[in-house]
């Protein structure tokens, strides 16, 4: 059976339309494909959000109030809390849960996650965690990459090398810097205007290592070229760790491997040596002419 006339000339209608309306459209450009600008207000709404995040980024280490985020962010509170809602609701912002009407908010473990993402991606950070990563399958060991975020010392990169370590420590932690290897190098290698503050809250919230004892360490290990902690971070838990620098001589990231305490010859003499060869095989990589 044939196409009625009337269904026929329908579509052929509908056809024609559809071919005037590709048309138009290609010559369009492509932000003026919609009559609405709803894809530019999502643009914007996006630029906003950022604007919170970077007025989270520059809050203390315990978070920031409401009022704190939308002064920053040059918003109203009520705007500054609407971007924070979603923001917790997708793990990108964490509040303090114990006080919500008080609580602080504070950048959550998402954007942990996307920034030791990002941070992955460069170059030298990459380029130490693959040798990090030869010399831990060498020695069947696990290590950490570590580099200075925000509040001190950041766990950048974990590598599981064969030995089952069982730890609160992961990717986006942070370590002591009066207390760790990789602190300790931090102390040796860079300003006390970068560290100092972060020694004065370490030991407000009560952990104290005299500046004596600091000095020594870090002489310590200018001399050995390598820190060394057992049990300090992690009970049961030793470190030994390199630094990795730049061509301007700059400390990028640090090198950790981890054993356990019991196993005291474990850092022997060969073995400090291939971790130390390491460390300058990345420095080298990057530029350093060390």
């Amino acid at each position: 059976m044939g196409i009625p006339m009337n269904a026929r000339k329908a579509n052929q209608l509908a056809a024609k339309g559809d071919e005037i309306e590709h048309q138009a459209n290609e010559r369009l450009p492509p932000e003026d494909l919609s009559a609405n600008d709803s894809p530019r207000k999502a643009i914007q709404s996006v630029e906003i959000g950022v604007r919170v995040l970077r007025a989270l980024m520059d809050c203390p280490r315990d978070g920031a109030h409401l009022r704190e985020v939308a002064e920053k962010s040059g918003l109203s509170r009520s705007q500054a809390h609407r971007y924070l809602l979603a923001f917790v609701n997708t793990g990108v912002v964490e509040q303090n849960v114990q006080n919500v009407q008080n609580g602080r908010y504070a950048l959550g473990e998402f954007s942990v996650r996307i920034g030791m993402a990002a941070l992955a991606r460069v170059e030298p950070v990459r380029i130490a965690g693959d040798n990090l990563a030869s010399v831990l399958e060498e020695l069947q060991t696990t290590g950490l990459l570590a580099v200075w975020g925000n509040y001190g010392p950041s766990v950048i990169r974990w590598i599981d090398g064969g030995l089952p370590l069982f730890t609160s420590l992961h990717v986006g932690s942070v370590l002591p810097l009066q207390a760790s290897s990789t602190g300790i190098l931090y102390l040796t290698h860079c300003s006390r205007t970068l560290t100092q503050p972060v020694i004065e809250q370490e030991r407000a919230s009560g952990l104290v290592v005299s500046d004596d004892e600091l000095e020594r360490q870090i002489v310590q290990a200018r001399e050995l070229g390598y820190a060394t902690t057992q049990g300090t971070v992690v009970p049961g838990l030793s470190a030994l760790s390199v630094p990795v620098f730049d061509s301007g001589n700059r400390l990028v990231a640090t090198m950790s491997v981890l054993s356990r305490v019991q196993d005291k010859h474990f850092y022997s003499k060969t073995k400090i040596e291939k971790i130390l060869s390491a460390a300058i095989a990345a420095s080298r990589a990057i530029g350093w002419q060390g």
